[in-house]
């Protein structure tokens, strides 16, 4: 049976990689993309996200989310990254379908009631959405079969400042309730990510053996790449939030340890994920109280690349 998959969206180009795959994959039911502000603004991400579906012939819902972070105003959408329509410039057609009805928060609240245990939430961007749920329906912990967060970074820098990853800098309060809830949740951050480079030559053989997919995927991947080249000094780009995706299908791609986790939400280091491991104690009071979730610290970059291009060259739509 497919695993039912909710995934919470800024598209975003590697969102876009990300909700391709989940499309592709033969054992997941992609019910709805969540959106929310991030990469774009949150009525771009609605329309993004209303554009990939129907590029790509699904029926999947999309459900339009929080506008703004919990407690801080809302930072710069990251166009440098990801272009002024989050798809480094690359034209989606517009879609004709209309958002869904419920905003966000009530569409996964009647979804995990419709689906008890049955439902893997995906949160690809900042954390609100989950954080706003939380507050909203506190049982929704023991409803959702698994939770799924691409944020942080645990034993490495962060991407945006020295200490901190992109989705967890645009809104670190919620990130910092999200991990702190008592839920099924395993963890994707950038130590998990980075190690992975999608490079020219795997995007031009994506496009040449995927075309629905991958040749959208590759022409955004011109931009996305030439911020890391820039930037980074890297001969690719990093699909951050497939991670969150692939974790659900090729676990055997990732290493894993699990502990106690937080975001710090003040100060130079805003932002920032602290981490303790499990079965560790130390005098940080700040753990206190808190579960311990499982977070992914490395990946197989070649099973992981192995297994994505299997996905999108065998999807036949």
């Amino acid at each position: 049976m497919a695993q039912k998959i909710i995934i919470d969206t800024d598209p975003g180009i590697d969102d876009a990689m990300a909700i391709a795959y989940a499309i592709a994959h033969p054992d997941i039911e992609l019910l709805a993309l969540t959106t929310i502000f991030g990469n774009v603004r949150t009525h771009e991400a609605t329309r993004n996200a209303l554009a990939l579906l129907d590029h790509w012939g699904s029926e999947a819902d999309v459900a339009e989310g929080e506008a703004k972070p919990i407690a801080m105003p809302a930072n710069e959408p990251s166009y440098l990254v990801h272009g002024l329509n989050g798809f480094g410039g690359v034209e989606i057609p517009v879609s004709r379908r209309k958002k869904h009805s419920l905003k966000a928060v009530d569409y996964i609240i009647d979804a995990s009631k419709r689906h008890p245990g049955e439902i893997v939430l995906c949160a690809v961007g900042p954390a609100t959405n989950l954080a706003r749920l939380l507050e909203r329906d506190p049982e929704i912990v023991s409803r959702l079969k698994g939770v799924v967060v691409m944020g942080g970074a645990v034993h490495c820098k962060g991407n945006v400042t020295p200490m901190a990853e992109a989705n967890f800098w645009n809104d670190p309060h919620a990130a910092d309730m999200v991990l702190g809830a008592s839920w099924p949740l395993v963890l994707a951050p950038l130590d998990c990510t980075m190690p992975v480079l999608f490079t020219p030559d795997f995007m031009h053989a994506l496009a040449r053996e995927s075309p629905t997919l991958g040749r959208p995927l590759a022409d955004m991947a011109e931009f996305y790449a030439r911020f890391y080249r820039s930037h980074l000094g890297l001969g690719g780009c990093v699909p951050h939030d497939v991670m969150a995706i692939s974790w659900l299908t090729v676990p055997g791609a990732f290493r894993l340890q699990k502990g106690a986790l937080g975001v710090l939400t003040d100060g130079p280091a805003i932002g920032q994920t602290i981490f303790q491991p499990g079965g560790t104690r130390s005098r940080a009071t700040v753990f206190e109280g808190r579960p311990d979730h499982l977070v992914m610290v490395d990946t197989d970059p070649g099973l992981f690349m192995a297994d994505y291009m299997m996905v999108m060259t065998r999807y036949a739509r």
